[in-house]
């Protein structure tokens, strides 16, 4: 941890992202006496989702369409299967 004159400041090296080799966190002054750990931890925990790429709209959109069809096309099977059987 680097103690500067009017912050504290975490430094993690290496937080496992490929896009990332250091990140910097900011302590706020009512947890300057938070123990080293404590914040490292904290700090590691929210870097926990920055090794992924976010989806754009247009692929979740698409991705919900897709699994909508395959439900309907599912129910569809069902259906013609059950009109088979009781035939």
């Amino acid at each position: 941890m680097v103690k500067g004159i009017n912050r504290q400041v975490l430094e993690i090296r290496d937080p496992g992202s490929p896009y990332f080799e250091r990140a910097f966190f900011f302590v706020k002054p009512e947890y300057a006496f938070t123990s080293e750990q404590t914040l490292r931890r904290a700090a590691e925990d929210s870097l926990a989702g920055a090794d992924h790429l976010p989806r754009t709209r247009r692929k979740r959109v698409r991705e919900i369409l897709l699994r909508v069809l395959g439900a309907v096309g599912a129910a569809c099977a069902g259906a013609v299967v059950t009109a088979i059987l009781l035939v």
